[in-house]
């Protein structure tokens, strides 16, 4: 997980920071772990993140950078037992760069894994990477999220994955849109709310497949590594897995604009329909009124972001390439 650092703390040596809770945590669990540097990183809803760097000692395993996610609500605490299950179980499934847990204390109250190496994919990377490894992302990328997708959601560890968030999700939002939504969106803004609203509503009635999500395949939690050959994808934080409509997985990745996704489900062999992409689009519509709900809720989100993310979902008719 190479993320940029917010709040940045150091680990053993000069200069170092006063420790962390979490680094004190790391220290008491894995006491012959040493490293050179420490980034404590916040960004996220559900956890806080320490990357060590330039690990060693015993308790390193090998590993030169560990990434240790410290879950911080109950419903990611309990999660994880459940991730870490499922990610073991997926390393022999997928070709594509996922967490591997490491360390996993007796205690549960955190766990560890080798950094997934390369570089936020972020939208401008995208664009700026030559035509020939754009092809191979939506290649690598659609297999992946293909390898997801038609595993058998009846055999452990599996299993346990729970079911959709999104009706609970759909009810936040619209809790919002009702009391806290008038005050920053215009009367046409807010039919626009109330419209996504009501289709993800009929698509939650509706009968479609169940598989297993990622469920935030987005640029914050997607790498390339450049430095592996011929290029690898990265895929992290699989805190919000569930089973529900694979749709859900095409959804943020019109962040990359609408050629992107198209170039993914060429090479995508899970399951399809006519109205697959059509689905997504309005997923996408929810998550990024979604993001205005949380920024008003629980402020994790800047409003420049989640007003920019709305603006560009407003329209009832997804783009084309």
């Amino acid at each position: 997980m190479n993320s940029d650092p917010s709040a940045p703390a150091a680990g053993p040596g000069p200069g170092a920071q006063p420790d962390t809770d979490e680094l004190a945590a790391i220290r008491a669990a894995y006491p012959t772990l040493g490293w050179d540097s420490a980034e404590r990183i916040v960004e996220g809803w559900d956890h806080t993140v320490v990357i060590c760097r330039g690990c060693s000692g015993d308790d390193a395993l090998g590993h030169r950078d560990l990434v240790f996610r410290f879950p911080s609500d109950e419903q990611a605490h309990a999660q994880l037992p459940t991730e870490i299950a499922v990610l073991e179980h997926l390393a022999g499934h997928v070709e594509a760069a996922l967490p591997h847990y490491s360390h996993v204390p007796p205690h549960g109250g955190f766990a560890g894994y080798p950094l997934v190496r390369g570089q936020r994919l972020t939208p401008e990377l995208l664009d700026s990477l030559p035509y020939r490894e754009r092809t191979l992302i939506a290649g690598q990328l659609g297999a992946l999220l293909a390898a997801l997708h038609v595993q058998d959601v009846s055999a452990p560890p599996l299993d346990r994955v729970p079911h959709s968030y999104q009706p609970e999700n759909l009810d936040f939002v619209r809790g919002i849109l009702a009391h806290d939504m008038p005050a920053v969106l215009t009367d046409d803004e807010l039919r626009t709310a109330h419209e996504i609203c009501d289709e993800v509503g009929v698509l939650q009635s509706t009968l479609l497949p169940r598989v297993l999500l990622h469920n935030d395949v987005y640029s914050r939690h997607l790498y390339w590594d450049r430095d592996a050959t011929p290029g690898r994808l990265g895929l992290i934080d699989f805190t919000d897995m569930c089973l529900g409509d694979p749709a859900v997985d095409f959804a943020e990745l019109y962040e990359y604009g609408p050629r992107f996704v198209e170039d993914v489900l060429a090479r995508y062999v899970g399951p399809v329909d006519d109205a697959f992409l059509d689905r997504a689009w309005t997923y996408q519509r929810l998550a990024a009124l979604y993001m205005i709900a949380g920024h008003l809720y629980y402020g994790v989100e800047t409003w420049e972001h989640a007003r920019a993310a709305f603006d560009r979902c407003r329209s009832p008719h997804r783009p084309r390439a």
